[in-house]
């Protein structure tokens, strides 16, 4: 690298204003911005573990759980209401600042500008902002990583520094299981240099001891909550040999498919990335045992941990764009030491405004659409139609913080197609037996089983175009006027006749009973139903918690369930 460029005073504040404004930025956005599919599957889980229930154990999950057990004390202290997501949501900022400051700190040695310009990079490049401000274990791990490779950067390396090294390692793979393949790369290049270098200090570890003591204290934590919660034989079922046999058959995608996006969304990062790194290289070259070592490693290890994975969605890019950061900063340096002339300079510092202004506006068109405020009101109208204890069905834990049917609360395509009879026959068993009385549409309801499909088209009316409650529609044969069927009330509660006017135009009887008022309370199970008059069809309907007679809506349009 050419020699350093004065850092203005000037530029400095202005880096800091920038940085600021950024912050602010994704604060925005962590709030405003549309749930993704996924996110409300992991609330759900966080919910979950916040009633004492045990991942593996008692629902399934294939992630690491960390990102659930930081989540589940919100519950615990906000609530069941399932808007709670919005301050799952705010909680995810902090892994986002500690990102942040890692980037910052891994820079600090290249001087302040390089410092400040780290961050303010990581925060206006719209592929990493966009999943880091969401409820994803990704994001946690991603922070928790940088944070490891900050506090080995840290000049100079103490007792304290070298334990937290250890323990963020162990900790960002408790976060994700991909941490497992990069930052096992990054621990194993530690473990040479120590090694290598043993009898003859200084090594990559400032303090080895210390290093290897913050990794087993956080591992036997790890170790501790699965013993105390009897989970070891599951966990190891679900997030390795299960894992494993998914990533063989799940029907996946290159690793093109979204990286090529990205790179066209923000070419000058990669770009100037690859410059930095590049400038990097010949300094390390000639003295290899410095922290930009592991940064250095880190860089093809995230890819890699991306890149081989069967399904590469582009979440898992965290991680990798993280660790380019510090290198961006350090390629934008580069291309302006190399602008001699005060115009020049100038110039250079215009078009870094320029780049900042345009990836800060690709971050904010992230919330077109109305960002979540459709999806809030959907949440709203869960907490107004059913209680805590309410069993809710959604093939993605849409409905967050109510209790789920079935162990699989969740599928994915490759168990959508291993589970059929499963899905097709016990499912909707459970949902019966549980007294399930609303389901949440979904991107993945279509990917069901025909069967369920069906029973769920029978027994559950559209609310909307994303809630369903429970309940049956009925057509009264045109000649005869008169209806023979049946009814199952999948809980003893309170249903009602939709539309009311059936009663005045004919004679509704159930189990032989005569219905003379709109709403009434049935056992649970099956009812014979016996209709004579003139209406055409009409419905029998399950009452929600907020007591108000509804009228189904078919064909309403659906803006609840989003990819991404």
């Amino acid at each position: 690298m050419t020699a350093p460029m004065t850092e203005p005073r000037a530029l400095r504040w202005g880096l800091g204003v920038v940085l600021g404004v950024l912050a602010l930025q994704a604060s925005r956005l962590a709030l405003h911005k549309a749930f993704s599919i996924d996110e409300f599957q992991y609330a759900h889980a966080a919910w979950l573990m916040a009633h004492g229930q045990v991942p593996y154990r008692d629902f399934f999950e294939v992630h690491f759980p960390l990102v659930y057990q930081v989540l589940a004390p919100l519950f615990r202290l906000l609530g069941d209401d399932p808007r709670n997501v919005l301050a799952l949501r705010a909680v995810m900022l902090v892994p986002l600042a500690g990102a942040c400051v890692s980037v910052f700190l891994l820079n600090r040695r290249e001087g302040r500008i390089a410092a400040l310009l780290a961050p303010v990079l990581l925060l206006c490049t719209p592929g990493f902002l966009h999943f880091a401000t969401e409820v994803r274990p990704d994001a946690l791990t991603a922070a928790l990583f940088l944070g490891a490779l900050a506090a080995l950067a840290v000049h100079p390396g103490s007792v304290r520094s070298s334990f937290l090294a250890g323990a963020l390692l162990v900790a960002s793979a408790w976060g994700s299981q991909k941490a497992l393949f990069f930052g096992g790369l990054v621990t194993a290049v530690l473990l040479a240099d120590f090694l290598l270098r043993r009898n003859a200090p200084p090594t990559l570890i400032a303090a080895p001891r210390a290093f290897f003591v913050g990794i087993a204290t956080a591992t036997g934590l790890v170790a501790a909550y699965l013993s105390a919660t009897g989970s070891w034989s599951a966990w190891w079922q679900w997030c390795f040999v299960w894992a494993s046999e998914h990533q063989r058959h799940y029907p996946g995608f290159s690793w093109r498919e979204y990286l090529v996006p990205a790179l066209g969304k923000q070419p000058a990062f990669f770009v100037l990335s690859a410059v930095g790194l590049a400038a990097t290289l010949p300094r390390l070259l000639k003295q290899p045992r410095t922290p930009d070592l592991l940064l250095v490693v880190a860089v093809p290890a995230t890819f890699g941990a991306y890149a081989l994975q069967r399904a590469p969605f582009p979440y898992s890019l965290l991680p990798f764009l993280g660790v380019l950061a510090p290198f961006a900063a350090r390629g934008i340096l580069e291309v302006l030491s190399r602008l001699r002339s005060p115009i020049g300079r100038t110039v250079g510092i215009a078009g870094l405004t320029g780049l900042l202004a345009v990836q800060a506006a690709q971050v904010e068109a992230l919330l077109a659409g109305g960002g979540n405020a459709r999806q809030r009101e959907v949440l709203a109208r869960i907490a107004e139609l059913t209680g805590p204890e309410d069993v809710v069905y959604d093939n993605s834990g849409g409905y967050v913080s109510r209790p789920h049917a079935h162990f699989y609360f969740y599928t994915d395509a490759y168990l959508r197609g291993s589970l059929v009879g499963l899905l097709s026959d016990e499912m909707p068993r459970v949902l019966v037996e549980r007294g399930c009385v609303l389901r949440v549409d979904d991107l993945r309801t279509a990917g069901l089983p025909l069967a369920l499909r069906r029973f769920l088209d029978a027994h559950y009316q559209p609310h909307d175009g994303d809630l369903y409650l429970w309940g049956q529609r009925y057509r009264v044969p045109s000649g005869s006027g008169t209806l023979e069927d049946r009814f199952l009330a999948v809980r003893a509660d309170r249903y009602f006749v939709q539309p009311a006017s059936t009663l005045d135009t004919g004679a509704l009887f159930i189990d032989g009973e005569r219905i003379t008022t709109p709403e009434f309370t049935l056992s649970r199970g099956e009812h014979a139903l016996r209709y004579e008059g003139r209406a055409e069809a009409f419905q029998l309907l399950w009452l929600p918690r907020d007591a108000k007679r509804w009228t189904p809506r078919p064909g309403a349009p659906s803006h609840y369930s989003r990819l991404f």
